[in-house]
């Protein structure tokens, strides 16, 4: 095939598989969507096809270079809210998505059709399982104000523990009068939810956040 058809196949190949993982991706309303992958696809694409057509041999240099700059993109698609991280898998996506685009510029297009499926058979699949681990080990701080009694702390310990609800990390101060405390807990979203029923109607709680 003339090499200028061979590059134009790769690059619509490219850009294929790009927008099959990026609608996805645009349909589950994520910050990377259609046109941010086809581009970071096809882009990592051209600049594999032009490495091998300039020094003449795979060459492992632009490769490298590629998979630092996506690491940038990768990046700015992290983003920490409080105890929370989000954008790791946005951030994930568009990694394999270029080592995708990498692929195909090296013209083993099926390695890069079956890379696609499988990323797309985990991001339609594997969400449905982390919400049913979620489920199981749930965490959250609660925040609770309480009299200024130590026993109150030893009742709410003891409700976290037979709850199944697994304390993690403990703060403790004493202001105007009161217990403040923190309770960073990790345990079944069921029951955290007992526990926060049964904290509402212990008299000796003042305040509760959750």
């Amino acid at each position: 095939m003339n090499p200028f058809l061979q590059d134009s196949l790769s690059l619509g190949i490219a850009l294929f598989l790009g927008a099959a993982i990026g609608m996805e991706r645009e349909l589950s309303d994520k910050a990377a969507g259609l046109r941010t992958n086809i581009l970071i696809c096809v882009g990592a694409a051209l600049f594999t096809i032009m490495s091998m057509n300039i020094f003449g041999a795979r060459d492992a240099h632009v490769p490298a270079q590629i998979l630092a700059g996506v690491g940038f993109l990768g990046a700015g698609a992290i983003m920490r809210d409080g105890e929370h991280v989000t954008g790791l898998t946005t951030a994930a996506t568009i990694w394999v998505v270029a080592a995708i685009g990498m692929t195909v510029g090296f013209g083993a297009y099926s390695v890069a059709a079956a890379a696609t499926v499988m990323v797309l058979i985990v991001q339609a699949v594997f969400p449905r399982l982390d919400e049913a681990i979620d489920d199981l080990r749930q965490r959250h701080t609660f925040r609770i104000a309480s009299d200024l009694d130590d026993e109150v702390l030893d009742e709410i310990k003891a409700l976290f523990r037979d709850s199944d609800v697994k304390v993690l990390r403990r703060k403790l101060m004493k202001r105007e009068g009161l217990y403040y405390s923190e309770w960073y807990v990790s345990g079944p979203r069921l029951e955290q939810k007992n526990v926060v029923r049964r904290l509402l109607d212990n008299p000796r709680v003042r305040e509760l956040n959750y």
